[in-house]
């Protein structure tokens, strides 16, 4: 296939699969030359598709999720500039599924590294953490489709790329690990509409920049992956409300600080690019991953970023 027929080689990309459309979304991230995106992408289950070149600006690292209340994916925030530098943005966009439109509302400070997901009981949009370009944070907002309101400041330490997910058999969001400034964490907590609540339980060790999803076919929550330090982690894990069960200790090789999102309509957890760290920097991939139950990891797309 060729390069201009697919996002190619980035990380701090953002991936969502967007019911309505049966498509997987990605938007932004950076490439090999460190340069932010704003191209917006879709994933029909056999091949991408360019959708828009133009909505929010250039940015990494933002946040996003579906809406399936409102047939809408929200994106909040992110971080401009390139590499690694630039400020943390505190703007929120809306995909109908042919343009971007910005909603004008005040909410949380800006901030990259955060996670949402939707809490499809309450049919609100539920925001944690991240950076703010000066330290990690640790509270919790809430998107009812026209405004945003801090629900809480209290719950898990603050702390940047965790994974979280939504489990929707249990009406609660699912928070595992991510670290701050000194530490890497392996707790896992819940959220319930009004309080976190810690799970003392045993599973998947400390680890950032992993990717969590929910598998609405087998009601499990999936993780695979991250880093913990400088080791990259190639291990899939499923949370079925009450225990952890390692599925796999063979993942995808070289791949680190991904983008991912559970296709609900072809039963596939999808993994988008990455790359690994090594003496020369960060070797991106292009690669289109997936796994599912019966058929395991499947390389559907790709080449190296170099």
């Amino acid at each position: 296939m060729p390069a201009q027929d697919t996002p190619g080689p980035r990380f701090g990309h953002e991936l969502v699969f967007d019911e309505a459309r049966e498509m997987t979304l990605l938007f932004g991230g950076f490439g090999p030359d460190g340069v932010p995106k704003r191209d917006t992408w879709g994933w029909d289950g056999e091949s991408w598709h360019l959708l828009a070149t133009t909505g929010p600006s250039p940015r990494k690292w933002p946040g996003a999720a579906y809406d399936s209340r409102r047939g809408v994916v929200v994106l909040f925030g992110g971080r401009e500039g390139v590499g690694r530098s630039g400020p943390s943005l505190a703007d929120t966009w809306i995909w109908n599924g042919h343009e971007w439109k910005q909603s004008k509302t005040v909410g949380p400070s800006g901030r990259d590294h955060h996670r949402m997901v939707f809490d499809r009981r309450r049919d609100r949009m539920i925001l944690f953490g991240g950076w703010n370009g000066t330290k990690v944070v640790g509270d919790t907002w809430e998107w009812d489709g026209l405004q945003w309101r801090q629900a809480s400041s209290s719950g898990p330490k603050p702390r940047a790329p965790f994974g979280m997910a939504y489990h929707d058999g249990l009406s609660q969001v699912v928070l595992m690990g991510g670290q701050d400034l000194d530490q890497t964490f392996s707790d896992v907590w819940t959220w319930n509409g009004s309080d976190w609540i810690n799970l003392e339980v045993d599973g998947p060790g400390p680890r950032g920049f992993h990717a969590m999803t929910y598998d609405s076919g087998s009601h499990r929550v999936l993780l695979y992956g991250g880093r913990h330090g400088d080791h990259l982690l190639r291990d899939l894990w499923s949370w079925d409300g009450q225990k952890w069960a390692r599925l796999s200790n063979a993942g995808p090789l070289r791949r680190g600080i991904y983008a991912s999102a559970y296709d609900s309509i072809r039963g596939t957890f999808v993994i988008h690019s990455g790359g690994d760290l090594n003496e020369d920097g960060w070797q991106l991939e292009a690669t289109t991953w997936t796994w599912s139950e019966s058929s395991g990891w499947v390389e559907i797309s790709g080449g190296n970023g170099f």
